[in-house]
């Protein structure tokens, strides 16, 4: 589902009138992603109104910077990117602080040109690498970043809490 396969699919800049469907995606996508990973009663607790909410904030403030991928108005996915937030960051790194697929659309390209699009970005705008945290356990995501060209940074792994469950995350790099 990627521009060649996918005639009508295109990437835009998220308005206030993405929102919805960007929350959706995400709720969709946390749940089809973390099943076994995060808690059951936790994920099916999420809340698109909740989502929806905080990605309005997220536009109105332009940050991060939000890109859609849609096919006709039924939005597949999306990024979020900017630059990084992680303590001690270098000013020329960026992140990708967000990517999340509509489940049935996972495998078919959308991810990546999300991908190739936010790096094309901020390359352009001067970064020279691009860091992203990824959940312990969640191979799927693994992999795909790994396909990107994103290496896992040694010595990165930190806990934090979902809910009562402790998780694990590491950082991923790439130079660009």
């Amino acid at each position: 589902m990627d521009r060649d396969e996918a005639p009508g699919l295109e990437l835009v800049p998220a308005d206030l009138a993405a929102c919805r469907g960007i929350a959706e995606v995400h709720v969709q996508a946390w749940r089809h992603a973390y099943a076994g990973i995060i808690p059951a009663a936790y994920l099916d607790g999420l809340s698109v109104d909740e989502h929806e909410e905080r990605w309005r904030h997220a536009v109105a403030r332009g940050s991060p910077r939000l890109l859609v991928a849609r096919l006709g108005e039924k939005i597949q996915g999306f990024i979020g990117f900017d630059a990084s937030r992680d303590d001690g960051a270098e000013s020329q790194q960026g992140e990708i602080w967000v990517l999340y697929v509509r489940p049935e659309a996972q495998r078919l390209g959308v991810g990546r040109w999300l991908c190739r699009e936010a790096l094309e970005a901020l390359f352009e705008e001067g970064f020279t690498s691009a860091t992203l945290w990824v959940i312990v356990g969640n191979e799927g995501a693994t992999n795909f970043y790994r396909e990107m060209g994103f290496q896992v940074e040694p010595g990165s792994r930190q806990s934090f809490m979902v809910g009562a469950a402790q998780l694990w995350e590491e950082r991923l790099h790439i130079p660009l």
